[in-house]
């Protein structure tokens, strides 16, 4: 029998403990567990998935491993998901909802310190987007134009009223005229009052776009929202249009931001003119249809982050690949 000191048999567990990619919230994402799957497994890396009700999630029934992790606004949860990532040797960490990416960015720097990646951008980055009054001054100050934010002493209609930090389309709504405005909505402390860009005559695309650490720009996929369902893409196109130029000459760089950012557009059907909603700095729920696109921003985060390759500029993403979502099922067998 070989009997090995304390510091060979740290070595060789080091050495047996298989990498870890871990995708929060999972829920529904299975597309996106999927997809890190094909990249991470010839690499010997697992997905793990980390869900509150993992036994309910089709995402954490797809994984290769699932795990709790505690409420995000739980005084436990940074400390739960120190320790496993600790524990369980997690190399890469991809968020999936805004409410993770503001405690995930203030935990950067002490996860690299044990040798995880938290793919998400800087705090700066995180706050002006979770926060729509600070979008649009983003938006001024790279020269990109936004609808304008009322007074609520000045409206003129028709206006949109949106939370500031709302998701998922949650809580909006479209009033024509005064008689639609009610005191609970011109007083609600969260809420906005944006000039209104009618559907009419723009169309909304959703740009998967992917910044690498340094905060080059390095790819974008304007995605044409044909059809949206509780707020996320059912039926969606790419089109390769105006924006892509246009995003390239305004975020060339953009300090801070990191790996795969949606923003929201809405392009004049005739003209081309473009007028920017938001960012959401994560990868998006119409995601899928990007990368079987050919820009594959899953596969670039594990290459950059996990195997240290330098990436290029990519732009040979295929153009007018529709993307017709429908709903499947995952059975499970619970004991």
């Amino acid at each position: 029998m070989i009997k090995l000191c304390h510091h060979s048999w740290a070595t060789v567990r080091k050495k047996l403990i298989v990498t870890e990619i871990l995708v929060l919230s999972a829920g529904r994402r299975v597309s996106l567990v999927r997809a890190f799957q094909e990249v991470a497994r010839p690499r010997g890396i697992r997905v793990v998935t980390a869900d509150l009700q993992p036994s309910l999630s089709s995402a954490c029934s797809v994984s290769d491993k699932n795990i709790v992790l505690p409420h995000v606004l739980d005084e436990a949860y940074s400390s739960r998901l120190m320790e496993y990532c600790l524990l369980n040797n997690v190399k890469l960490i991809i968020p999936t909802i805004d409410t993770e990416l503001s405690k995930l960015s203030l935990l950067r720097n002490d996860l690299l310190s044990q040798g995880c990646v938290a793919a998400v951008s800087d705090a700066g980055i995180i706050n002006v987007c979770r926060d729509k009054r600070r979008t649009a001054d983003f938006f001024e100050k790279f020269g990109i134009q936004s609808p304008k934010i009322y007074d609520p002493e000045s409206l003129s209609y028709p206006i949109l009223v949106k939370p500031y930090d709302g998701s998922l389309s949650a809580g909006i709504s479209i009033l024509k005229s005064p008689l639609e405005m009610t005191n609970s909505i011109l007083h609600n402390p969260k809420n906005i009052f944006c000039e209104y860009i009618d559907p009419k005559y723009y169309d909304e695309y959703t740009c998967d776009t992917y910044f690498d650490n340094d905060g080059f720009l390095l790819c974008v996929v304007p995605r044409l929202r044909i059809e949206v369902r509780g707020g996320e893409v059912s039926k969606g196109r790419t089109e390769r249009n105006n924006i892509v130029q246009f995003l390239f000459e305004k975020l060339a760089r953009v300090e801070g931001a990191r790996g795969c950012l949606t923003i929201q557009i809405m392009r004049h059907r005739i003209r081309g003119d473009l007028y920017l909603l938001e960012v959401n700095p994560r990868f998006g729920g119409g995601y899928p249809l990007t990368a079987k696109s050919g820009a594959t921003y899953h596969e670039w985060l594990i290459r950059e982050y996990l195997d240290g390759a330098t990436l290029k500029r990519f732009d040979n993403w295929e153009d007018n690949l529709t993307m017709l979502r429908y709903d499947s099922e995952v059975f499970v067998t619970h004991a």
